[in-house]
């Protein structure tokens, strides 16, 4: 089976978030899928089913142990791949299919061979938390006076997320990931993602670790799929204030740098002031590896 290996959110090889990327998976099985997925090791391995046309494309999604129904940073790596060996155009408007459903995608070109990948991602209702935030904190090594009082915490589709108020705090995580994914299964809950406004570069908007150890991936290095719901949750407090008659907002997400894979996420989010309407990610990436796998 031929993969290759593509850090996205990056154009450093070794930084970033690795993902796996099968261009001709039409026929495998489910099960051959998840092999594949597993073998390769990475955070998530993307599977071209369908496609590339066009129109745009269908992709499935597989970390090592499960499948989901979207993932980011293996979207902007398959994007990429594509759009580098000349199956989809460098620039332009695609649609992607995948289990999350049917999702705009805009390819822009940049330098002489590379194309930054925009995405709209799902959009999910926002909750309280179903789980005590005091009992995450304890098996994460953190305490609630990190916690940033001024934002909520809140549960967004299969994660919960945590503003604190320092970057420090937010590096010193050490999660119990055994004892975390316990505590969160009962509740339908993979994972939680911390955040600061605490930034390394002037020019992003926030800093953050996301721990997921009911998807099999203690920490995921560069997170696109939580990237854009946390640009709507900043839009919708007026930490990314839109104007007042509707507008966009642009910023950018840091991430992976407390475990030396720092990558970038670009995020555009669309309406009125604190009504957020559509969200989208936005990331290069770099090919690294391309080869036979032998499973």
């Amino acid at each position: 089976m031929q993969v290759t290996i593509v850090d996205a959110f990056t154009q450093t090889a070794g930084a970033g978030n690795r993902a796996g990327v099968v261009l001709d998976a039409a026929g495998l099985s489910v099960e051959a899928m998840q092999r594949i997925a597993t073998a390769v090791g990475a955070s998530e391995t993307a599977f071209v089913v369908s496609g590339p046309t066009a129109q745009g494309v269908r992709l499935r999604y597989f970390t090592p142990t499960v499948e989901i129904d979207f993932c980011g940073h293996a979207t902007v790596a398959s994007f990429h791949l594509m759009a580098e060996r000349g199956l989809v155009p460098r620039s332009g408007a695609l649609k992607l299919e995948c289990a999350a459903g049917v999702l705009d995608v805009e390819l822009e070109a940049t330098g002489t061979r590379g194309s930054r990948a925009w995405i709209v991602t799902p959009r999910h209702p926002w909750l309280e938390t179903p789980v005590p935030l005091e009992q995450v904190l304890e098996l994460v090594g953190g305490t609630v006076d990190m916690v940033d009082g001024s934002l909520p915490v809140r549960r967004n589709a299969h994660r919960v997320m945590v503003p604190f108020r320092r970057r420090e705090d937010v590096w010193e995580l050490a999660p119990r990931s055994g004892a975390l994914d316990t505590l969160l299964r009962p509740h339908g809950v993979s994972g939680v993602y911390f955040f600061t406004r605490e930034t390394l570069e002037a020019g992003s908007v926030a800093h953050s670790r996301y721990f997921v150890p009911g998807m099999g991936v203690a920490e995921d290095p560069v997170t696109g799929s939580a990237a854009g719901p946390l640009g709507m949750y900043l839009a919708m407090h007026g930490v990314l204030p839109l104007p007042a008659e509707g507008g966009m907002v642009r910023a950018r997400i840091e991430q992976g740098d407390a475990i030396g894979k720092p990558g970038r996420i670009e995020v555009e989010v669309t309406g009125r002031a604190g009504q957020p309407e559509r969200a989208r990610i936005g990331g290069v990436a770099v090919t690294v590896l391309d080869g036979t796998l032998h499973v």
